[in-house]
């Protein structure tokens, strides 16, 4: 419980400074201040990505029951691929003795690119299909998405 509470509050230390993060890479001087804002940059797309899950729920709660338990799946399986993801392309057992002190940075960077693929491959569910797209599947219509999600944020 009392690492769960020290992991909330870090992540909200972060979350409070990604904002700064062109401001933290500029005046970075060291390779461990680097190191730093690339793991902020880091915890910040993971946010991004959480909260666009949180929504495309949202937005689909009442329409497919299935759809969300798909989307758990879908997510769980891709969370498992980002680890082999990662282990592929950092694949040494000590890291930081193998990789150098840039590591943390890289592989933050790498990781960082990998969530944002997710991401823009996940917006196609809020931003939903116009008229005549026969091909959609799951993802709604824009206008619903529109007005099922009007209450978002409020």
């Amino acid at each position: 419980m009392r690492f769960l509470f020290s992991l909330t509050a870090l992540l909200i230390a972060f979350q409070t400074y990604s904002d700064e993060l062109p401001t933290c890479m500029e005046n970075a001087q060291t390779q461990l201040e680097i190191n730093q804002c690339a793991g902020i940059n880091l915890l910040t797309v993971r946010s991004k990505l959480e909260n666009l899950l949180e929504k495309i729920k949202y937005a689909y709660k009442s329409a497919s029951p299935e759809f969300l338990t798909k989307l758990d799946v879908s997510q769980k399986a891709w969370e498992k691929s980002l680890k082999a993801d990662m282990e592929m392309k950092y694949p040494l057992e000590d890291k930081r003795l193998q990789y150098g002190s840039v590591y943390p940075m890289c592989a933050s960077g790498f990781e960082s690119r990998l969530v944002l693929a997710r991401i823009e491959f996940l917006k196609e569910w809020l931003k939903g299909h116009e008229d005549g797209d026969v091909c959609s599947g799951s993802i709604m219509h824009s206008y619903s998405i529109q007005r099922d999600c009007s209450d978002i944020g409020k």
